[in-house]
């Protein structure tokens, strides 16, 4: 609740209070859920040397339950700090590690999800193609599960990336009049959301 309204202060406090009731329970499945959740935290205030130490404990914990579901969630998690931090091409590889999970469980929605953040991290390094790829990917998926919200999102994410293929296609010397402004206009001019739950 305190995340949705903006009170990080507080989000984080109850994020904290939530992981030592956990590790009191010996819940480790818990405790890393909510370390990921302080990672959304730390994220969203800015702090992303916290974000990822938290995500790393996420996973490392995920790994020692045998837990690969909650393994693609720390690493997804974990691509989004990235991707915040501009670091494109660590962010692809965390996304690629829930990529091989999703098909190693079989888990289309997983599987969705990752190709969304493959396709964010590929339209902000301006390759344009492997993005509309990966967005096609995530639509199909999307429109196999019958998930009307997600498709709406792989559509939308679709149409951003072949709206800017076309822009750049019809005017070549954008970039080299405006060095810079082609990134920031496809990596925040068109939006990216957040990955912290595995939300496309």
């Amino acid at each position: 609740m305190y995340t949705a309204i903006g009170d990080y202060p507080n989000a984080l406090a109850s994020h904290k209070q939530c992981v030592l009731l956990a590790k009191q329970s010996k819940d480790e499945l818990s405790e890393a859920r909510e370390l990921g959740n302080m990672g959304a935290v730390y994220i969203a205030m800015g702090d992303f040397e916290n974000a990822v130490q938290c995500h790393e404990q996420h996973l490392k914990i995920a790994k020692e339950l045998g837990n690969k579901r909650e393994e693609a969630r720390a690493y997804s998690n974990l691509g989004s700090a990235y991707h915040y931090r501009r670091n494109f091409d660590k962010a692809m590889s965390y996304h690629n590690y829930v990529l091989e999970l999703a098909q190693e469980l079989a888990e289309k929605a997983i599987e969705m999800r990752a190709y969304a953040g493959l396709g964010h991290a590929a339209r902000c390094m301006q390759d344009l193609e492997r993005a509309k790829q990966y967005h096609e990917e995530q639509l199909h998926i999307a429109e196999s599960l019958q998930d009307r919200a997600a498709e709406g999102r792989a559509s939308s994410n679709l149409g951003k990336a072949l709206t800017w293929s076309r822009i750049c296609q019809g005017m070549p010397w954008l970039s080299e009049l405006l060095p810079g402004c082609r990134r920031f206009a496809v990596c925040y001019h068109l939006g990216y959301p957040s990955f912290t739950r595995l939300s496309s």
